[in-house]
């Protein structure tokens, strides 16, 4: 499986921060990651001017951070409940999904995020209460606890005793995930609702190096964790 290296552009979870150095599958970069801008070929010329950009890089990154912890720490203050038809022997008619959760994170609570961030690998399809985590930024990863109850009884009343409420796990930073077989890491998704992309380069970059090289037998795609 070739490899090219290049030069993030943006915050990538389960990849890196922006200005890292990373080789990645030659497929990953074509398909995904160069034409989404997130990336560019680390050639010589590239390579030096992300280094001239080096301290103002840091300066940003460390309030990125700062802001997905903030984020991190708001999400686990916002519990979310979903009223569910339930049949015999305890069997839910449907399930809730990650689509579902970001929905009602948005129209509850105001907080908009990428559902694809949402790590949740299989719809829920039980009542009680769920530790759901977010991937808000490439290293910060906060909780949600969704409660799903039967909607004839009231939440606290309708969750079995197996999966009593419990608080929600504490926000946390976390290294870059497993990749997959084909080379694109697991939910390596672009978190430009939580951390933007840096602003245009001083200095136009090159995105005519490595990456073009790169063989054609493999296929990016984008990593999903939130089960459709």
């Amino acid at each position: 499986m070739s490899k090219v290296k290049v030069i993030l552009q943006a915050d990538v979870a389960g990849l890196g921060e922006e200005g890292e150095v990373k080789d990645v599958a030659g497929g990953y970069a074509r398909n995904y990651l160069l034409p989404k801008r997130l990336v560019v070929p680390a050639t010589k010329g590239n390579l030096k001017v992300v280094e001239q950009q080096r301290a103002e890089i840091e300066v940003k990154q460390a309030q990125h951070r700062s802001e997905a912890r903030t984020l991190a720490d708001r999400l686990a203050t916002v519990p979310l409940y979903f009223p569910v038809r339930v049949g015999e022997q305890g069997r839910l008619y449907g399930s809730v999904t990650a689509q579902d959760v970001a929905a009602k994170l948005k129209s509850e609570a105001g907080i908009e995020i990428d559902r694809r961030t949402i790590e949740l690998r299989e719809p829920l399809r039980s009542l009680g209460q769920f530790d759901v985590p977010v991937r808000v930024a490439h290293a910060v990863t906060g909780h949600l606890a969704v409660t799903l109850h039967d909607q004839t009884v009231p939440p606290q009343a309708s969750a079995p005793e197996a999966s009593a409420p419990q608080e929600p796990a504490p926000s946390t930073e976390t290294g870059p995930e497993a990749l997959a077989e084909d080379g694109v890491p697991l939910g390596a998704v672009p978190v430009d609702t939580v951390v933007p992309a840096s602003e245009t380069a001083p200095e136009p970059f090159d995105t005519t190096g490595q990456a073009g090289q790169a063989g054609t037998g493999e296929q990016g795609a984008e990593g999903t964790t939130a089960a459709q």
